[in-house]
């Protein structure tokens, strides 16, 4: 069996570690934190638990299933998805509802919307979409007007970019174009005809997804127990350095605290593509990507719910939070009897002034925002906490898929070394392609493989880390 080191502590590591140590490798984690979990993480307070915004597993593959099952036992739950989008001024379902836009929007905005998505439906027919950036998919797709009043705010304010500088696989890969289509033609048949076949229309965004009791935090915790019976050692605050590069083989790593590890048999990296590259010597300076950072501020309420929803988008420019989620929808048992507990996201960079605010400064700012929206008077006062966490989004700018992959072609010559996950592959995707993502790589490592190929444009099982093909794996 082998000897294999992770680096980095979050679900994707976690996960690699879990399989491997299964099949009987020798595996070590190192985590530069005090504790495992990444943003898969909870903490507790006052009898609250809180997790780092709304995580949940929408997957179809039988393999995460099973380990889900195996690892979560009595602890796994199926919720439905309740979410809405605070917009125009009203709260409405999301993914967009016929009845939600029908009794929740202005009448005449939503015949506007409807006939310019239909137009563009018909335009599709007959010429071929040809577009790179999230605006042109987007209004390709909807029309000036519902990219205007909801995508493009939503999308500055998450990003922190004009989305005619993202690629437009950030629209594709999240937005459901044919469900919506659907559901505007449901509504344009209410109106004329009167008729209410709603319940037809299936939409991947609106189905069940698994959670956990307790927050996410169970999964890992589970996750970590799981690993230690397996073998699995775990080495905290342990930030990594440097990796000895030679002869195509990743044979040393150096970390901050002067702790070395030699002859690895594989090296697997969860961490910062950026990062990972400045430790096996590559130059880092001035490279046109970017991580966007999280100020999560959570809030203790002494009311059983906030809203109707488990989770609500705010693309409103004068409200600083861009989705808030309500945990008591996810589990009761993660609020006292009687109350709820919330947490609120604010995508910025951390060279931002927010970034730098003090807390009573952002928790204000919050309390104005949820005031706006109907949500919490400004004067009702509940106890807070505010908690940093950078790294957190991958910006995919136009024409990323390329400059990722140019980055890799050092890492690709190294035969025992691959780099995985969401922040490893500089890819935006969720927590349950992450597990996929590791999953993938455990069972290469299983078969011995001494070579990976990247597949940037993978989303689903396996994604990021495939096997050697003869073609070109960019």
């Amino acid at each position: 069996m082998a000897s294999i080191s992770i680096i980095g502590g979050g679900i994707t590591g976690l996960t690699c570690a879990y399989k491997l140590a299964n099949s009987g490798h020798r595996v070590t984690v190192f985590e530069k934190t005090s504790a495992s979990g990444g943003l898969a993480a909870s903490f507790s307070s006052d009898g609250f638990y809180f997790d780092y915004g709304p995580h949940e597993f929408c997957t179809e593959n039988d393999t995460l299933i099973h380990l889900l099952e195996d690892v979560l036992e009595d602890n796994l739950l199926v919720r439905h998805k309740k979410a809405a989008q605070f917009f125009n001024n009203a709260y409405i379902d999301y993914p967009i509802s016929p009845v939600g836009i029908i009794r929740q929007l202005d009448p005449f905005l939503t015949a506007r919307i409807g006939a310019e998505v239909f137009a563009q439906r018909l335009r599709s027919l007959v010429y071929e979409y040809s577009d790179h950036s999230f605006e042109r998919w987007v209004n390709s797709r909807f029309g000036p007007t519902l990219y205007n009043t909801y995508f493009k705010p939503y999308t500055e304010k998450v990003w922190g970019i004009d989305p005619d500088q993202l690629d437009s696989r950030t629209a594709s890969n999240r937005i459901a174009f044919n469900s919506i289509f659907d559901y505007l033609l449901k509504s344009v048949s209410y109106f004329v005809f009167k008729r209410n076949d709603f319940d037809s229309i299936h939409s991947p965004l609106k189905d069940k997804f698994f959670y956990c009791k307790n927050g996410i935090g169970t999964l890992t915790t589970s996750l970590l127990q799981k690993c230690l019976k397996s073998g699995v050692k775990f080495v905290n605050n342990c930030s990594l350095k440097e990796i000895e590069v030679i002869d195509g083989r990743a044979t040393t790593l150096y970390f901050e605290n002067g702790r070395t590890v030699e002859k690895s048999d594989y090296v697997i990296s969860t961490i910062p593509l950026t990062t990972m590259l400045s430790c096996i010597g590559e130059k880092t300076q001035n490279l046109p990507i970017r991580f966007r950072s999280m100020i999560f501020v959570f809030m203790e309420l002494p009311k059983s719910e906030i809203s109707p929803y488990s989770w609500v988008y705010f693309p409103d420019k004068d409200i600083c939070f861009q989705r808030l989620t309500d945990f008591g929808h996810f589990d009761a048992e993660m609020s006292p009897s009687g109350q709820t507990g919330i947490c609120l996201e604010i995508s910025c960079f951390s060279d931002d002034p927010i970034w730098s605010a003090t807390d009573a400064e952002i928790i204000n700012n919050v309390r104005l925002g949820l005031n706006k929206a109907g949500l919490l008077p400004f004067e009702e006062k509940s106890k807070a906490h505010v908690k940093r966490r950078e790294y957190i989004y991958p910006i995919q700018i136009m024409g990323y898929e390329e400059i990722v992959s140019n980055l890799l072609d050092p890492v690709r010559s190294l035969k025992n070394f691959v780099t995985t996950g969401r922040q490893g592959l500089y890819k935006y995707c969720n927590m349950n392609e992450c597990m996929e993502m590791a999953l993938s790589v455990a069972e290469q490592i299983d078969s011995g493989t001494n070579s990976f190929e990247y597949n940037l444009r993978s989303t689903w099982k396996g994604a990021g880390v495939t096997q050697p093909t003869n073609g070109d794996s960019r």
